[in-house]
């Protein structure tokens, strides 16, 4: 009796695990791009995103190690479906052409190399000395010489040299402009008419009622008025006098970033705000991974700069 109900019992989970394995091989094949997968003998990798399927391979992101192409017949991914199929990184990944899984830098990897560096991150004198420090005096600056209150006295006193030569002295103080860009910048706002435009738009950018996307297009068209219409010039000024909240995007640089992370940005030479909000979101990501791995930075200026690290190479 004893034998017969261990035999029944052997058969009934021979059973359960055929159908198991019927089951998860079922769910493999269904699975097409855009899924959220997980590799069950590779936790580590993390989530993925099935980026194409064929009826012998799939070729899938993952957070945690990039592009990989996998067999059907050897790798049984789970599907993650829910909450655990959602991640920041696949919701901007970029475009499945334009991802070389060889580029791929994850945050750790990235972390690594940045400490390598600065040994003891952002409070590294080399790299407070080397990148904060300038950051900061035009920071300083820019709220006492452009504050609220102050740049208002001065668009309603009709003192628009006035703001543009603030201007001017935040942005020599901060340092990030080339010389050439800066040359641009000065010769742009030498006449009245021109001073004004930029003072009010300066004001709204700043300052202004409106929604974020809105008080950047219209910065974005005074610009394009001064024939100042490239990112340093459109994102300086916001990420100075507010560096907890906006990214200062050199071209380069961000693209590079952009492409080391496998993130979208949908990068345009000339500005917009499609772009903008990619990159913002970017740094949001960024800097939320960093407090998770004990990094913490202060604002976007500790963020900014690890992210333009991430890009050299």
């Amino acid at each position: 009796m004893l034998i017969r109900q261990a035999l029944s019992f052997r058969v009934h989970v021979k059973i359960e695990r055929f159908f198991a394995a019927k089951e998860a091989e079922s769910k493999m094949s269904t699975l097409t791009s855009g899924d959220r997968v997980i590799h069950p003998n590779q936790l580590d990798w993390g989530l993925g995103k099935v980026l194409s399927a064929t009826p012998d391979n799939l070729d899938v992101f993952f957070v945690g190690a990039g592009r990989k192409r996998l067999a059907r017949s050897f790798i049984k991914l789970e599907k993650a479906e829910g909450a655990a199929s959602k991640h920041r990184l696949l919701d901007n990944l970029m475009e499945a052409s334009t991802i070389i899984g060889s580029d791929f830098v994850t945050i750790p990897m990235a972390i690594e190399r940045f400490m390598e560096n600065y040994p003891d991150g952002f409070s590294d004198p080399s790299f407070i000395k080397a990148t904060r420090e300038a950051n900061l005096r035009g920071h300083k600056f820019c709220a006492q010489l452009l504050s609220q209150e102050e740049l208002s006295r001065l668009v309603e006193e009709g003192c628009f040299e006035a703001v543009c030569d603030r201007a001017r002295h935040v942005e020599l103080t901060a340092n990030l402009l080339t010389k050439g860009e800066r040359k641009t910048l000065h010769e742009a706002l030498e006449s009245p008419a021109c001073q004004k435009l930029f003072s009010v738009a300066l004001a709204d950018l700043l300052y202004g009622a409106e929604t974020e996307e809105a008080r950047f297009k219209h910065f974005l068209r005074t610009l394009g008025i001064l024939q100042l219409n490239k990112w340093p010039f459109a994102t300086l000024f916001s990420f100075i006098r507010h560096p907890q909240q906006y990214a200062y995007i050199k071209p380069s640089a961000i693209q590079n970033a952009a492409k080391a992370l496998c993130w979208r940005i949908n990068y345009k030479p000339e500005p917009n705000w499609k772009t903008y909000d990619a990159v913002l979101r970017l740094y949001s990501y960024v800097r939320t991974n960093l407090f998770e791995e004990g990094m913490m930075p202060r604002d976007l200026i500790d963020v900014q700069s690890f992210i333009w690290s991430v890009g050299q190479k």
